[in-house]
Formats: structure tokens, C-alpha cells, sequence
């Protein structure tokens, strides 16, 4: 298996009014295809920070990035330009965040979605896009993919506007797939099937995943 990401010694500080905040303190590890790592701990331990470091998604200033390295594949991207990032993004590593109604347009067709999404980062002509929008709403389960790929955000459950997330991220067979808490705002068996769609893609793909999640006693 070769090696898909490596973070060592990672530093994040926040500059604010009151002074630098130290989000971030030393964080290392790795990961390598097909392997799945959790990131456990309490709310407002940087956990979502970590994770969009590695997006380069913390708006910098504020943010900025101290010390370290974050190696995907085989470049340290802590230097990369945004224009770098927006090719690298979705590409390379995609994100799915914790609320999909915030991140879905409800003002255009889930399938329309998708398909920018596809054409993004594929040189695939507009019905070669809608096919593989329909393949990747079936991969994740959803079902008439075809009308539900003419439907709005709004006509879908929480675990179905999730599952459109997943799809969405999926759209250019990244080698590495970072879910922040992807099943917060879902009740306990949709949050079971989430997870147990995580394993199957990470089965079926071989896509590394980070999960994020939150500590419980």
C-alpha cells in the first residue's frame, strides 16, 4: 500500500484581538490507501481545524500555519498557492462537512449539482456527466437516481442530502475522503447507515478516510 497522506509536527495559531490562539499544537500522523483514521475529541479541540488545514479551507489571515508539514502523496502542500489548492481539491482530497444543506445550492437540481461537480475536474462532455451523476447517486444508495437526480436539496430526508454529499465528493475518485462528522444532525439508524456506506466505498475503492467525531463519555 502506498502512502496517501502524512502530517508531522502540525502547528495552527489563530491571530485575534485578544491574541494568537494555539488551535492546533503538534499534531502528526499518517495515512495509507484503503486504511481508515478516526480523530476523536471534544468540541473545540481542532479537530474540524486540522481537517481544513489540510483542505487549506481556514481563511488565513486569521488562521495560518505555523510549523509542519502536510504531504499528500509525495508534496508538501503547506506552500501551495490557492489556484494549487482548487486543482488539488476534490481531485486529490474531498470533504464532506457536518450539515449538507449548507453546502447544497436549493436553488438547482441535485443531478445539476453533481454534474458541475463531475465536469469540474473530468473532461467528460454534459451526457457523459449526467450518466456518472446517476452512477454515483446509485453507488451511494439512493434510489430512482434518475428522477431523484431532478429533484431540489429540499425533497430529500437529512440522510438523503448526506448521502448526495458523499456522492458529490466521490465525483473524481479522490485517493483521500475527510468526513467531519458526517452524521451530527442525523438520528441514530441513518447515522448507522452512513457509516456502514463509508465502509463499503472505502471497500469498493480503496479510498483512505479520515473521520471526525466528537468524544462521548
Amino acid at each position: 500500500m502506498s502512502k496517501v497522506l502524512q502530517v508531522n509536527d502540525l502547528r495552527v495559531s489563530f491571530d485575534t484581538y485578544a491574541g494568537e490562539v494555539q488551535a492546533v499544537r503538534g499534531v502528526s500522523f499518517e495515512l495509507e490507501e484503503g486504511e481508515v483514521l478516526a480523530i476523536v475529541g471534544e468540541s473545540g479541540c481542532g479537530k474540524s481545524v486540522t481537517a481544513q488545514t489540510i483542505m487549506k479551507l481556514n481563511p488565513m489571515p486569521p488562521a495560518r500555519i505555523v510549523s509542519g508539514e502536510i504531504i499528500l502523496g509525495d508534496k508538501d502542500i503547506v506552500g501551495t498557492s490557492e489556484k494549487g489548492m482548487m486543482k488539488i481539491r476534490g481531485k486529490d482530497v474531498s470533504m464532506i462537512f457536518q450539515d449538507p444543506m449548507t453546502c447544497l445550492n436549493p436553488t438547482m437540481q441535485v443531478g445539476k449539482q453533481l454534474t458541475e461537480a463531475i465536469r469540474n475536474h473530468q473532461k467528460l462532455s454534459r451526457e457523459e456527466a449526467i450518466k456518472e451523476a446517476i452512477r454515483l447517486l446509485e453507488i451511494v444508495n439512493i434510489p430512482n437516481p434518475e428522477e431523484r437526480a431532478k429533484q431540489y436539496p429540499h425533497q430529500f430526508s437529512g440522510g438523503m442530502r448526506q448521502r448526495v454529499m458523499i456522492a458529490m465528493a466521490l465525483s473524481s475518485a479522490p485517493k483521500l475522503l475527510i468526513a467531519d462528522e458526517p452524521t451530527t444532525a442525523l438520528d441514530v439508524t441513518i447515522q448507522a447507515q452512513i457509516m456502514d456506506l463509508l465502509k463499503e466505498i472505502k471497500e469498493k475503492t480503496n479510498t483512505a478516510i479520515i473521520l471526525i467525531t466528537h468524544f462521548q463519555q
